[in-house]
């Protein structure tokens, strides 16, 4: 039985890639969420840009408990299971006027698993509405699979690697989304989508969450990283081509700052973090495990 979601948002998932909008948290909850988040941006020197806006879950500890709250893991286990990883989340922020946006793009061309059940919350800390830049989706691109790519680098193109899918656009109509502060979007992993400058007045914040299930494998040789946030059993302790990874110990502590280099930019971990995430893996061995 599902926990949060209805039957027809779960078949909306699943005949269209994506469901939306999806009420998480108050607006008062969500004005909190934003206070604290640009607590972090100041706190890091401005806004976030490349590997700082990257798997911040393991630095932040709000950003932690966020990806953790049972509001949203609730939904994320209607989608795809009670053993759930997380896998990656980011920053997505567009201040007004500016003239950063998204390429169309499928975000498990970069992720690289198999099979592709893996999912994407979208929280939007700010209203996100057309105006503003919300998301577009293409409803049923994601039953494409991979579709072929090239590469459009630009400084306003919040995607670094600049992906651009190629796919027919007379065959999709697209759909902006419209999220109040506290809603949110959920998506495929293979959904092709995108989004515009933001041209509304206020800055629009969103935060992303990567969830899948621990029986996927990772396409390729490189080793990436994941979290085990709810769940276990046998299938969630080998995960294959995934490395650990550790909850965060403490805002800027230079132990969970050193966490967060090598499952982002695929240098080593320090002895420092390596010696933490044994520690925590020993003494919680469950749900919150590294993995």
């Amino acid at each position: 039985m599902a926990k949060r979601l209805s039957p027809d948002q779960i078949a909306s998932y699943h005949r269209d890639g994506f469901v939306s909008p999806v009420r998480i948290f108050s607006g008062e909850q969500t004005a909190e969420l934003r206070r604290e988040f640009e607590h972090v941006e100041r706190s890091m020197g401005g806004m976030l840009k490349g590997t700082s806006r990257t798997k911040i879950y393991l630095r932040q500890p709000f950003l932690y408990r966020l990806a953790t709250d049972p509001a949203i893991l609730d939904i994320v286990e209607d989608l795809i299971g009670p053993d759930i990883l997380l896998y990656q989340n980011a920053a997505w922020v567009k201040n007004a006027g500016e003239d950063s946006y998204v390429s169309w793009h499928q975000d498990n061309t970069y992720f690289g698993h198999e099979p592709c059940e893996v999912l994407s919350v979208w929280l939007a800390l700010t209203p996100s509405r057309p105006e503003s830049g919300s998301m577009r989706f293409l409803p049923g691109s994601h039953k494409l699979g991979a579709l072929p790519v090239h590469y459009e680098v630009t400084d306003a193109n919040l995607l670094s690697s600049g992906q651009v899918a190629e796919f027919d656009a007379s065959a999709f109509t697209p759909v902006a989304t419209s999220l109040s502060p506290g809603e949110a979007s959920i998506h495929h992993a293979w959904m092709v989508h995108g989004s515009p400058a933001n041209k509304g007045s206020d800055r629009r914040i969103g935060v992303t969450f990567v969830y899948h299930p621990p029986h996927i494998r990772q396409i390729g040789s490189v080793r990436t990283s994941a979290l085990l946030v709810r769940g276990g059993g046998p299938d969630a302790v080998s995960v294959p081509l995934m490395t650990h990874q550790a909850r965060p110990r403490a805002r800027h502590s230079p132990v969970s700052d050193a966490c967060h280099v090598s499952p982002v930019t695929g240098r080593s971990a320090t002895s420092s973090c390596k010696s933490y995430q044994c520690r925590t893996s020993r003494a919680e061995g469950g749900t919150g495990s590294a993995f």
